[in-house]
């Protein structure tokens, strides 16, 4: 009921929720802009979790928000595409931002596809389908998972798996605002020694105790951002031992 409040047309939206496995595109009352969600499934949550409350779940700390805002086009780099709500929030936040997704899972990319196209956001907002990490290779990737589709675990598979093509986030172009979401795969680049000199100004971090080097994966997120020159910050709300939002912003 929360997300339809602010999907159009509401009527189809509500009818749809009874379908698992439907997929419908809806414009966002007040902005104007267009999503694709499954129904009956995470992606309705994770729409609720950034649109549909009062502090957006990537509303940025003020310190941080100053910073951004302060910048002219805006450059995001956007890891963990999944279906492209972070992008239509980042459309809708900063609007003249040029955004980067990265997004490996087929079924998931296909539908943030289909958003970019729908908000005619083809020359500021581009789509590679690879995943990332720190280094140019090829890897497992759990598919089929929805949000939490994801790079394989050495030794565990717990889905339907393919192969994907690996990008090293340190050879891409350059971004003023980092956002990681993936699954567990941040630890790598996290640990880089790299990260000391990239240039973002801004990381919206979603820490996994998945594949964590240590056994307190938000004390680690927090001393790898610091190691890397970025003052953490991070707000109580939604976070559990297992993952959370961090904010780092670069001293």
């Amino acid at each position: 009921m929360r997300a339809a409040r602010l999907l159009r047309p509401t009527v189809r939206f509500l009818a749809c929720e009874t379908r698992v496995g439907t997929v419908g595109g809806y414009t966002i009352a007040g902005n104007g802009l267009t999503v694709h969600l499954r129904h009956a499934s995470r992606d309705v949550e994770i729409f609720n979790e950034i649109f549909g409350r009062r502090r957006a779940a990537y509303e940025p700390p003020a310190e941080v928000a100053a910073r951004l805002d302060a910048v002219g086009s805006l450059r995001i780099g956007d890891l963990g595409g999944n279906i492209g709500l972070f992008g239509v929030y980042a459309l809708e936040r900063w609007p003249a931002a040029i955004v980067r997704s990265y997004e490996p899972d087929p079924a998931n990319a296909a539908l943030l596809r289909a958003t970019i196209a729908a908000n005619h956001a083809c020359e500021r907002w581009e789509l590679a389908q690879v995943a990332v990490s720190n280094a140019d290779t090829t890897a497992t990737f759990e598919t089929g998972l929805l949000s939490e589709s994801r790079l394989a675990a050495a030794g565990r598979r717990e889905a339907e798996t393919i192969e994907v093509a690996v990008t090293d986030l340190f050879a891409q172009p350059p971004v003023d605002l980092l956002k990681i979401d993936i699954e567990g795969a941040e630890w790598a680049i996290l640990g880089d020694p790299r990260l000391a000199f990239y240039p973002a100004q801004a990381i919206v971090l979603e820490w996994h105790s998945r594949m964590c080097p240590a056994p307190k994966a938000r004390h680690a997120a927090r001393g790898l951002l610091e190691s890397a020159g970025y003052e953490a910050s991070e707000e109580d709300r939604d976070q559990t031992p297992t993952n959370g939002v961090m904010w780092g912003l670069r001293h």
